[in-house]
């Protein structure tokens, strides 16, 4: 009976492989995806990772996308016991030769779990690190910063010369978010100085609230309890100054322990009115200056 069942599952194996491989080879003509089609074969195809490997190397743009496409969404449903191998393969399509899907790819792996990431994931993206010349270097020295891997290589590169000032603060924010209190005390000096305005919302403070470190999210908060109205609305056919702490607020919400307030699919707060949300959310933080963040996601 146990043979029975062995032989039932080889065929479906051998059945799913031909559904992915029908699939993808009919895209590689049309281009045309079929969405509900692909969720059916994402779902049922146990080792999808194996069955997709002959197109990670297929010479079409646009069919290696569609396979790294299938992969993340794969390592996103499955277990967290079984996220290593999707999350491997997604990592070595980093040395993609199309700089599109190392950039895509590295943006799919921030949305995996810290825990979800090996010693041998860990060990990968230390060696992505070393290489001279890798596309959307940022995006990985802030994956390695997330997942805690490459920091001998990141303190030797904060010794190079010619390292740009842009190189150096994402250095200094992955090496922040593995608790290095010397580089949160220099992008806690960088931005002391910088104007409240939408630029600084917009561009700085996402990067202040990836490092998890309190020294840089109380500048956030500082700024949260500002009522100078250094920012414009949202709306392009309304556009107002108005107090900047609204959309800190939606920055910062997602990252705190028992906050108030959450935010919704899109990034807006959950909440029926902002007007009293920015109320609430400075007087909680008065109330809980040992507030605790949020760790295991990007």
């Amino acid at each position: 009976m146990k043979h029975f069942y062995l032989i039932i599952l080889l065929f479906c194996n051998v059945a799913l492989y031909g559904q992915v491989d029908a699939y993808l080879n009919e895209y590689r003509i049309t281009r045309i995806s079929d969405f509900d089609k692909e969720r059916n074969l994402i779902k049922e195809s146990r080792h999808l990772s194996e069955l997709l490997l002959p197109f990670f190397q297929d010479s079409l743009l646009h069919v290696r996308q569609k396979a790294y496409s299938f992969l993340y969404q794969k390592g996103m449903d499955v277990n967290s016991s079984e996220k290593a191998p999707y999350i491997i393969r997604l990592l070595k399509g980093c040395e993609d030769s199309n700089g599109g899907i190392a950039g895509q790819n590295l943006i799919w792996l921030s949305s995996f779990n810290k825990e979800d990431f090996t010693v041998d994931a860990k060990e990968q993206v230390d060696n992505l690190l070393r290489r001279d010349h890798i596309p959307h270097r940022k995006r990985l020295i802030m994956l390695a910063g997330y997942v805690g891997a490459g920091r001998e290589m990141l303190n030797r590169q904060l010794i190079q010369p010619g390292l740009s000032s842009n190189e150096r603060w994402y250095v200094h924010l992955a090496l922040a978010r593995m608790g290095d209190a010397r580089s949160a005390e220099f992008c806690a000096q960088t931005v002391q100085t910088l104007q409240l305005n939408n630029d600084l919302v917009e561009y700085v403070m996402p990067d202040l609230i990836y490092t998890r470190q309190k020294i840089l999210l109380n500048i956030c908060i500082d700024h949260l309890n500002s009522d100078e109205s250094a920012c414009t609305s949202a709306d392009p056919d309304n556009e107002r100054s108005m107090p900047c702490g609204y959309r800190i607020l939606e920055l910062i919400a997602p990252v705190i322990e028992d906050f108030p307030f959450r935010t919704s699919a899109i990034g807006g707060l959950d909440v029926p009115d902002y007007r009293q949300a920015l109320p609430v959310a400075r007087q909680w933080f008065r109330d809980n200056p040992d507030y605790r963040i949020r760790m295991n996601s990007f």
